[in-house]
Order: C-alpha cells, then sequence, then structure tokens
C-alpha cells in the first residue's frame, strides 16, 4: 500500500511518462552507489530487492528527468539515508540500456526517507 507522503512522487512517474500500474511498489533500498553513464544513470542498493535486484536504473535521454532523479539519489547517499523506490519488480520489458535483467529494473521514483 502506498503511503500518503508518496503520492507527489507517484504523480512524477505518471507525469514522466511512466503511468503508476497495479504492479508498482514502493520499495526500501540503502544507497551504496549512484553512477550516471553516457545513456543511463543507476543507483544501487546494499541488500537485494525481490529476487537478487540490486540497481534501478532509467535512461538519459530526459536532461531535467535525470537531473531530478540524480538530486534525489545522491542527496540520500551523501546524507546516509535510505530511499523509497518506486518499481516493477516483475517487469522486464522497458529496462534501461545497460540494466541487466537478473538484477535491475527501471526507477519512476525516488524519495529520501527521513
Amino acid at each position: 500500500m502506498l503511503r500518503t507522503t508518496h503520492w507527489g512522487f507517484v504523480l512524477l512517474a505518471m507525469l514522466a511518462g511512466w503511468p503508476a500500474s497495479a504492479a508498482d511498489q514502493w520499495v526500501g533500498c540503502d544507497p551504496v552507489n549512484v553512477a550516471t553513464y553516457s545513456s543511463r544513470i543507476h543507483v544501487r542498493c546494499a541488500s537485494s530487492v525481490g529476487t537478487g535486484i540490486f540497481y534501478f536504473a532509467r535512461a538519459t535521454s530526459n536532461a531535467a528527468d535525470v537531473q531530478r532523479h540524480l538530486a534525489v539519489l545522491l542527496a540520500a547517499q551523501v546524507a546516509g539515508r535510505p530511499l523509497d523506490v518506486l518499481a516493477d519488480l516483475s517487469d522486464t520489458s522497458n529496462l534501461p540500456p545497460g540494466c541487466g535483467a537478473a538484477d535491475c529494473r527501471l526507477l519512476k521514483a525516488a524519495a529520501v526517507k527521513e
């Protein structure tokens, strides 16, 4: 169940072109690595989510979208705070470039936890 504090991030996900589906869920992530590549950004979690998912990523095709997500991901990592990440853990059909189906999912939204 989504907490009311995350509705703004669900709206962000919908505005970014990924409507929140019934399979989308918020999962916890302690970020240990945030990286940028020419084709994607990602966050690596300290522990796997679901069945071996360590990475959440998105393509770099929309610069403004990438900047918003990087700001949240880096703020959490630098502050040593956990994240809530919105993703569909069962969907491997729309993975960003370089995001492997075995351990990575599309990052739809992220929120720094208190």
